[in-house]
């Protein structure tokens, strides 16, 4: 694969990283950890939007993770492999801090890489 296509896969998974974030915001919105631990259709959308981050991480290549050290890489992986490893002891508590405190700024982050990329493979917007 090229250097240039590489790039490009790198950008739909950072997409698909940004995409998911975005929705697990929506999805608690500002629900208290109460609410969020009382609702078990909100955890199961939020649970798998988390690991879908992780499993998008997981596929961006070395050279991306390295030009982008504002993303905590090993951290969003290593909650996808626990997620999908460690299933019937999802910490609710975790995943609450994750998505209310740390994807905002993940999301900042992830929005930069994706311009960065965007530029680097030419991609534009046709609207």
């Amino acid at each position: 694969m090229s250097a240039r296509e590489s790039r490009k896969r790198d950008l739909v998974k950072c997409e698909d990283m940004r995409i998911h974030a975005e929705r697990a915001c929506q999805f608690m919105s500002n629900k208290t950890l109460k609410e969020f631990s009382a609702d078990v259709m909100v955890q199961a959308a939020v649970v798998r939007c988390v690991e879908v981050i992780g499993e998008a991480a997981r596929l961006v290549s070395s050279e991306t993770r390295e030009d982008a050290p504002m993303i905590p890489w090993t951290q969003i992986i290593g909650m996808r492999h626990v997620l999908v490893h460690d299933y019937g002891t999802v910490d609710l508590d975790k995943v609450y801090d994750v998505v209310t405190r740390h994807l905002p700024g993940l999301l900042s982050g992830m929005r930069e890489l994706i311009r960065k990329l965007e530029q680097e493979v030419g991609w534009e917007d046709e609207t």
